[in-house]
């Protein structure tokens, strides 16, 4: 799972997150709707770093899909099922694909706080100051229930569960 706080909209995206983070738009007509209001994700490619080095991310399978609703509060949530495995590739030749399928929430608060709610597999990439702020590397695969909030003002709080994969020790 993966998401990007835009403009007061919500966006989806598995992988990474503020800052060097990609981004997910609702996909046009190559995806068939999956029904029942459910709604494909398609993959921006984007760069992130593992310190010095620029890590280049896509996708191999993307079968992820949101559902949006909006709660009572004004606060939209996208719940997000599907597949989604994320390339990660230094320019070097090093490379990792991961497993990103969540299932998980994006909650857009009307304060403009991005929150993310998910549990299984899920890979986020941060900012050096995000990373040190959470204890994790700056891309990395956890597990488990995450609970992740990103500030409008570019900081992020919360948990992300246990880190079962280090990506950028990988590529570095």
């Amino acid at each position: 799972m993966r998401k990007i706080p835009n403009g007061g909209r919500m966006t989806i995206v598995a992988a990474g997150l503020t800052g060097a983070t990609l981004m997910a738009l609702p996909a046009g007509g190559a995806w068939a709707d999956r029904g029942d209001g459910w709604q494909p994700l398609s993959f921006a490619p984007y760069d992130a770093a593992c310190g010095g080095t620029t890590v280049h991310s896509s996708t191999s399978v993307n079968k992820e899909y949101y559902k949006e609703s909006t709660l009572p509060d004004g606060t939209i949530r996208w719940q997000v099922t599907g597949s989604l495995k994320i390339d990660y590739a230094t320019n070097d030749g090093h490379s990792v694909s991961v497993n990103a399928s969540g299932p998980g929430n994006l909650l857009n608060h009307p304060s403009g706080d991005v929150q993310i709610l998910a549990n299984g597999l899920n890979s986020y990439t941060f900012t050096p100051q995000q990373a040190a702020t959470l204890g994790v590397p700056q891309i990395s695969v956890s597990a488990g229930p995450i609970d992740l909030t990103f500030h409008p003002d570019g900081s992020v709080s919360g948990h992300m569960g246990n880190i079962i994969e280090d990506v950028c020790a990988e590529l570095t």
